[in-house]
């Protein structure tokens, strides 16, 4: 049986956006209601298992490999593009190449950008609009940020050359502002995994200042707030709090719901650095909007949905600023996800060590952060050995064979040849 995506169903918004952000979930389930197509069907086109198939449309398979995605596309008739993937891409064996092929549109303007003005021709742009952040941001949480440094800034390079050109109709530069803005915003991501906190406060600033020559109506609130939960992260609570007041404040009435359920996470985290209390509260108002919305699929620039297990890692995060200790196991025990890739799994188990540690388990804490650390050190990420090394500083003199067999883990990092 040979089946193939409508036209018309790739022409939606909504699939483009599953597309971009890998929500292969919703494509699936349109695909299947649209075309009449079995799971068995897929699975002959694209040749791979039924059961795996299965696993992408109830959302199990959360990151598939770019083998199958590519066989996804190939198999159903999407465009490789679409999907972020450009034509000479391989598996995930191969992610820095396929990074460099991603990061290159146009090999030689890549180049270019550095030496001033580069002839662009109008289907390179059109292809580079097609490379969303989110083409970065899955290997991203399983390679080094350093790794992604430079290509991604290429790339903002590039968009930052475009954008600013001359020439483009109104709708064309504003849909390149907000390109350039979720570059920045990732390649602030990048350098707060690398703990340079500097040039993480530039590429947000940069981000915001694009988001709002967007004309896009939610991205400057977005890129605001997530300015706001980099500030919290650094310890600045009082800039966090300012910060996050503002972007409420750029929110249009008609911002979906998780508009509002993500700014009083964030904001939960800026009172709580702060030792508001008010930050539980404010978690308690983001429990209620999540229950009475449907959670439905996430609305750009929001590539994931908000649920339960988001909303409990908030909770668990404010609760052990504040001392909470139980609030803060409960949080953790719901906001556990077994798939989770290792960086984000690591800084979690950063607060989990923190939470034992505060109710009288070291021993435990102290093998849950080395653990922690060892993958920090694996990934090349400062920001999960920074917060080993924050959660020891915690322990103050405290001794037992736990916390020795740390302290030369962390020594270790001073000693070690370059």
């Amino acid at each position: 049986m040979v089946i193939k995506a409508p036209a018309e169903m790739l022409d939606r918004p909504e699939i483009r956006r599953a597309l971009r952000s890998g929500d292969w979930s919703t494509v699936l389930q349109v695909f299947i209601r649209e075309t009449d197509a079995s799971q068995t069907d897929i699975s002959v086109a694209v040749g791979v298992s039924q059961p795996h198939v299965s696993r992408l449309m109830n959302g199990q398979s959360k990151e598939p490999g770019i083998r199958t995605v590519r066989a996804l596309c190939d198999g159903l008739g999407i465009p490789r593009s679409l999907a972020g993937l450009l034509d000479d891409q391989e598996d995930d064996t191969n992610r820095r190449q396929f990074l460099a092929g991603a990061a290159g549109v146009s090999g030689l303007a890549l180049i270019g950008t550095v030496e001033g003005d580069v002839p662009v021709e109008s289907q390179d742009e059109e292809r580079l609009l097609t490379i969303p952040s989110a083409t970065y941001r899955r290997p991203e949480q399983r390679l080094p940020s350093r790794s992604l440094i430079a290509p991604v800034s290429a790339h903002l390079a590039l968009v930052r050359q475009l954008a600013t050109r001359n020439g483009h109709s109104p709708a064309h530069t504003r849909r390149l502002f907000a390109v350039l803005s979720e570059t920045a915003g990732l390649a602030a991501w990048l350098y707060v995994d690398i703990e340079d906190r500097a040039n993480a406060r530039r590429h947000y600033q940069l981000a915001v200042r694009a988001a709002e020559r967007s004309g896009h109506p939610l991205l400057p609130a977005y890129m605001q707030a997530s300015t706001s939960q980099f500030a919290a992260n650094c310890g600045d609570g009082t800039e966090s709090v300012r910060l996050v007041a503002d972007a409420r404040h750029r929110l249009p009435r008609s911002a979906p719901a998780i508009a509002g359920i993500w700014m009083d996470a964030i904001e939960s985290l800026a009172l709580a650095q702060i030792r508001d209390r008010n930050a539980l509260t404010k978690l308690d108002q983001a429990e209620a909007r999540l229950a009475r919305g449907s959670n439905d699929e996430p609305v750009w620039p929001w590539i994931f949905r908000f649920d339960e297990r988001k909303l409990a890692g908030f909770r668990a995060q404010a609760a052990g600023k504040l001392g909470r200790v139980k609030v803060a196991e409960k949080a953790l025990q719901l906001a556990h996800d077994p798939q989770q890739a290792p960086k984000p799994r690591a800084v979690m188990d950063v607060l989990r060590a923190g939470v034992l540690a505060q109710s009288g388990r070291v021993d435990e804490a102290c093998r849950l952060a080395a653990d922690a650390f060892g993958v920090g050190q694996t990934f090349d990420s400062e920001r999960v050995t920074r917060a080993v090394a924050a959660f020891r500083n915690t322990l103050g003199t405290r001794s037992c064979r736990a916390v020795a067999e740390l302290d030369e883990r962390l020594y270790a990092t001073y000693r070690e040849e370059l």
